[in-house]
């Protein structure tokens, strides 16, 4: 079988989870005999075209965010994947679907079903609305309307929580097609390679609060803030490490200092994979107070690990996390509850330790990639069989 993929984001273009989720699909796709080619964005200083982990990588155009008007990259991108995707098509006799990860990547991946007469197969990540707690003006009612039209013309609509699931049939159903739930996915593996000690400013005695993702509203980074006083009178050796860049940094730098707490935090900004396996290491428990999340991998990564974790109960989180047993759920927005998970985890051992077992035998047990991508192959092949059969009634005709 012959995928062809498209992501906006793919390795070393990281941004939110999006791109990991692609990167680890399409290698176990490739290691169970598919042949997966991805159209991706170029990346400064990797190659326009490589094979790497069977996956055949084309990067097209210019950098994300390299021009100043967004929907103007958005155009151009699309319109040089198509022509990719075409001259691909060419070259390897042919693709039997395709798969495209999220609006941005929507334009051309309608296009080249029509183009080919193939099967569309969609994994819509998040919606605008969802991010955005409503639509709130012009782009997000475009991206909207974006999100519907791919959503309305896929074979099939992938996503990774009931969640998401109950959000996408409500903001664009009803759907003729199906929409499947196969969630995202961790390799352990990846999270146990211990690297050197990166240069941060945390003591040998600091108990380390960790967050990583995306700075923006949704992440309840505010509230993580507006909490970390009651954790630090309770922990005085608490220290919060805040991992990843976004368009609020400035904003929690201001509540932080006003706060008088701006000494036991750290801003890593953007960090590679090896700081990230060891601050989740490192941490005495991962915290992600989310306001809408649809899946949060983050929380997969931190059991990956062996690091107890607390996370809002809303979207993805509440699926992957049982209160109590292999993490903690607090009320989203609520500043005390947090507090107080956090001070509970920091100071209670035989919590830890327990949420620790579980959050890895959670991981074993429902989130492979192996199974991950035996689901999508399981997707995959329901869609030709329809496709196949719809093309032989349309000859009959």
């Amino acid at each position: 079988m012959k995928a062809l993929m498209f992501s906006w984001e793919y390795p070393p273009n990281m941004v939110g989870g999006l791109g990991q989720h692609v990167y680890d699909l399409s290698r176990f796709l490739a290691r169970k005999g598919l042949t997966v080619h991805l159209i991706t964005p170029r990346v400064k200083g990797t190659p326009d075209y490589e094979k790497d982990s069977g996956v055949y990588i084309h990067r097209v155009g210019s950098p994300a965010g390299d021009e100043g008007n967004f929907k103007s990259w958005t155009f151009t991108f699309n319109s040089e994947a198509i022509r990719e995707a075409v001259r691909i098509n060419a070259s390897i006799g042919g693709f039997d679907l395709v798969h495209a990860h999220d609006w941005l990547v929507a334009y051309a991946g309608r296009a080249v079903t029509k183009i080919f007469e193939l099967p569309l197969v969609t994994t819509i990540h998040a919606t605008e609305h969802g991010r955005n707690l409503g639509l709130h003006n012009r782009m997000q009612n475009e991206i909207n309307e974006i999100e519907k039209n791919l959503a309305l013309e896929a074979e099939r609509i992938i996503c990774c929580s009931s969640y998401m699931k109950d959000e996408i049939c409500s903001l664009f159903g009803p759907f003729t097609n199906d929409v499947t739930v196969i969630p995202n996915g961790v390799e352990q593996e990846q999270f146990m390679k211990l690297p050197g000690k990166p240069k941060l400013k945390i003591a040998a005695d600091d108990k380390v609060v960790f967050f990583i993702g995306r700075l923006v509203p949704e992440k309840g980074l505010w509230q993580l803030i507006k909490a970390f006083p009651q954790v630090l009178y309770q922990v005085p050796d608490a220290k919060l490490v805040i991992g990843g860049k976004g368009p609020i940094k400035s904003t929690l730098e201001k509540a932080a200092l006003e706060l008088g707490i701006n000494n036991r935090i750290i801003y890593t900004g953007f960090i590679k994979e090896e700081t990230r396996n060891y601050l989740y290491h490192r941490a005495q428990v991962a915290v992600f107070p989310s306001l809408y999340e649809p899946f949060g991998i983050v929380a997969l990564e931190a059991m990956a690990t062996n690091t107890p974790v607390i996370v809002s109960d809303v979207g993805g989180l509440s699926e992957i996390v049982q209160d109590g047993v292999n993490g903690i759920k607090v009320k989203p927005g609520s500043i005390d509850e947090l507090a107080d998970a956090i001070i509970k985890v920091l100071t209670d051992e035989n919590l830890a330790a327990r949420l620790k077992k579980n959050g890895t035998q959670t991981i074993e047990s429902i989130y492979s990639w192996d199974v991950i991508a035996d689901s999508t192959i399981n997707v995959y092949h329901q869609v030709l069989k329809k496709s196949r059969r719809h093309l032989t009634n349309k000859e009959d005709v």
